[in-house]
């Protein structure tokens, strides 16, 4: 394609500007989808990963119940975090622990989220980014009417914001705010945002229950070997207990889980916005098929000159051409601005989602949009150029 010809493709583009217009949107949204989709999709596989490296390669999660549906009805039990401690090659382990209660502030009420820890071990969740105080103290052993506060919880739960050394009514027990924590370094610490943390022999008093860990962390001493210490812990509990009723992840099998699902996700989204790609293919088809029809005689005299109908070909794949090409680059511009506005939407949701320029989705759009535009334009492109010059010339319009 020489100059001269995308010049006059251009002008003849020009010339049905309402009907090239309207052809565009067809891909603009085809690509726009598409960029959006990935761009957030590549954003939150990046802020899985962050969220995993801030975790650690060594890091265990011990959860009840051998399979998603068994977790309904399993239950860890307090020894179990001596047991863990004791296999070989573990570090130290934590529980944590969940209720719920009705909180009074002043003259509201409030059914809220309560979280137990062991006092003893905050230094392992505030390692792993899940429990670090941002105004405040971390809770001592003495503490039993003491509590930390989620950052999220103390934002928006009352009608008055949280402040330290305020007091919460729970039951006939008057809780005092030490701490506010600071928002989580990753999901697994989100919950904690959201809730009050007490020392668990205090929440186990205050509610009248008798608690069972719902989760358990453990560190191993050494992340090459996170694989057999994660088989001992299975194996130790297992005698434990006399059944295989827990399971134990590791970070890194929860971080390739999380980005599978994310990837089938967004595979499946990312087929059903480009549906519309094939809408916008169609049109482009109807687009040059019409042009073809318009300009019958206007191709008869170009083949009475001395076009040929590689010349005729070309002119009408250019046009169509750039017609996708345009569409893409409006797309590609449409779909990151969108991208950029749902990653500055989940920051201030709390939701880390990282939206970065890539050249490759760039050039991948630009080179599918202007692939469809060829790919729809070749047929009436096709019949333009086998047009018999005689028979162009007598067609009336």
């Amino acid at each position: 394609m020489d100059l001269e010809l995308f010049s006059r493709a251009v002008e003849n583009l020009k010339r049905q500007k309402l009907r090239s217009v309207l052809t565009l949107l067809g891909i603009i949204i085809g690509i726009g989808s598409v960029v959006a989709l990935i761009s957030i999709g590549d954003g939150f596989n990046k802020s899985v990963e962050k969220e995993f490296e801030k975790l650690g390669s060594n890091t265990l999660i011990i959860l009840p119940g051998s399979s998603l549906v068994g977790s309904a009805f399993a239950k860890l039990d307090e020894k179990d975090v001596d047991i863990i401690e004791s296999v070989r090659g573990v570090e130290s382990a934590t529980p944590i622990y969940l209720s719920s209660g009705t909180v009074k502030f002043k003259e509201e009420e409030k059914t809220v989220l309560l979280l137990g820890i062991d006092t003893k071990k905050q230094d392992l969740l505030k390692s792993l980014g899940i429990l670090e105080v941002g105004e405040g103290r971390l809770l001592t052993q003495s503490d039993n009417l003491a509590v930390l506060v989620g950052s999220r919880f103390s934002e928006n739960t009352f009608e008055s914001e949280l402040k330290l050394k305020q007091n919460l009514l729970l039951g006939t027990d008057s809780l005092k705010i030490v701490g506010i924590t600071k928002p989580a370094g990753q999901s697994f610490g989100a919950m904690f945002d959201g809730a009050i943390v007490m020392n668990y022999r205090a929440l186990e008093d205050s509610t009248g229950q008798k608690l069972t860990p719902f989760r358990i962390f453990a560190k191993a001493v050494n992340k090459d070997e996170v694989l057999e210490v994660k088989q001992r812990i299975k194996d130790r509990l297992k005698r434990a207990h006399g059944k295989e009723d827990v399971q134990v992840m590791t970070a890194s099998q929860i971080q390739e889980t999380a980005l599978s699902v994310l990837g089938l996700i967004q595979l499946v989204l990312v087929f059903i916005a480009a549906i519309s790609l094939v809408v916008g293919g169609i049109g482009i088809m109807n687009t040059m098929l019409m042009a073809v029809l318009e300009r019958t005689k206007e191709i008869g005299i170009m083949k009475a000159i001395g076009a040929t109908n590689t010349t005729v070909l070309s002119l009408f794949l250019s046009e169509a051409g750039i017609i996708g090409l345009i569409g893409g680059i409006i797309g590609y511009l449409l779909g990151l601005t969108i991208a950029l506005i749902g990653g500055i939407a989940a920051s201030s949701s709390g939701i880390d989602l990282i939206i970065e320029f890539d050249p490759m989705l760039l050039f991948g759009s630009l080179a599918f949009a202007f692939g469809v535009g060829v790919i729809s334009g070749y047929i009436p492109a096709q019949r333009a150029a086998n047009m018999e010059p005689v028979e162009a010339l007598r067609d009336k319009e």
